[in-house]
């Protein structure tokens, strides 16, 4: 799909690892695998902590792979909920997270609609995730997390369901995603909302 993305690899042994942090340098990402709500998600920025925070991720997932990524230092955090029918988007939102990219996105604060965020970012984030919900032919609802330094977006990871974002965004634009959502999932008429942002006059935080 050619999407941009930080390095990034699933690995089974704290040799792979160390390996893998060699390559792309340091800081980087630790996260056990089929874990929710970034438990044992840890920035580590040298052999030790990664060495830690491996074992650390080794014994709430023992089962599991563990995924480094690159960590990016600097970049905003963007978050994109959707709902999508047979790989069409009927209707998304965009939000931008006030920390930087590395605070859980279920703890991080989010801005509804995206105060500063560029058109040619918006652009790219609409384009990455419509070409991911048509690879994917998604039906029902979708988060994709993205990040952005200056103009260049890259993508974090994709859920395919509904994240915690999801009633805040149909709070705030005022229509009922999970509604739409459910309709297409059950293969009834899903007609998209009419969402204007130039006619919303406020903004919303979570």
């Amino acid at each position: 799909m050619k999407l941009n993305q930080p390095a990034w690899s699933v690995l089974t042994s704290k040799e792979e690892a160390i390996s893998f942090a060699e390559n792309v340098g340091y800081p980087v990402l630790v996260r056990p695998s089929f874990v929710l709500s970034g438990a044992a998600m840890r920035v580590a920025a040298d052999e030790i902590q990664l060495t830690n925070f491996l074992s650390l991720a080794t014994e709430i997932a023992a089962d599991k792979p563990v995924v480094v990524t690159k960590f990016i230092l600097g970049a905003k955090e963007i978050e994109f909920d959707a709902v999508a029918n047979k790989g069409k988007i009927l209707n998304y939102a965009i939000g931008e997270h006030i920390e930087n990219a590395g605070v859980h996105s279920g703890d991080a604060s989010v801005i509804l609609p995206a105060q500063k965020l560029w058109v040619g970012t918006i652009r790219q984030v609409k384009n990455y995730a419509a070409d991911i919900a048509r690879a994917l032919n998604i039906t029902g609802p979708f988060n994709i997390q993205f990040m952005a330094i200056e103009n260049e977006v890259s993508v974090i990871e994709c859920n395919l369901r509904a994240s915690r974002t999801f009633p805040f965004v149909s709070k705030t634009l005022n229509h009922n995603f999970i509604s739409l959502a459910t309709r297409a999932m059950c293969g009834m008429e899903a007609v998209p909302y009419r969402i204007s942002l130039l006619d919303i006059d406020y903004v919303c935080v979570k």
